[in-house]
């Protein structure tokens, strides 16, 4: 079933982004308020966010780690970010 114009726009808003994305995400199931908090923590690619979700890896804990646009942009494997604590925070750089 193809998401309402009402959804897409509320996904749309939600994420900050077209309406395109917002079918995609939409169509992987995300619903308005767990794409948004993915996208806050910096994802971007749904089928890698699906990942995340399927290994129980909460958006809040990403936003933590500061590290989904690094996962969704293949930099980060899914294995270091599982919740077994062996994911290291993205630490700022100091100059």
């Amino acid at each position: 079933m193809s998401p309402n114009s009402h959804d897409l726009a509320e996904m749309a808003a939600a994420i900050e982004g077209t309406e395109v994305a917002a079918r995609q995400w939409l169509q992987a199931g995300f619903t308005v308020e767990e794409a948004a908090a993915y996208v806050r923590a910096g994802c971007f690619d749904v089928e890698r966010t699906q990942e995340l979700r399927q290994a129980h890896i909460a958006p809040e804990r990403i936003a933590e780690l500061g590290l989904g646009w690094d996962f969704c942009a293949g930099k980060v494997a899914l294995e270091e970010l599982r919740v077994n604590g062996s994911a290291q925070a993205k630490k700022p750089v100091l100059w």
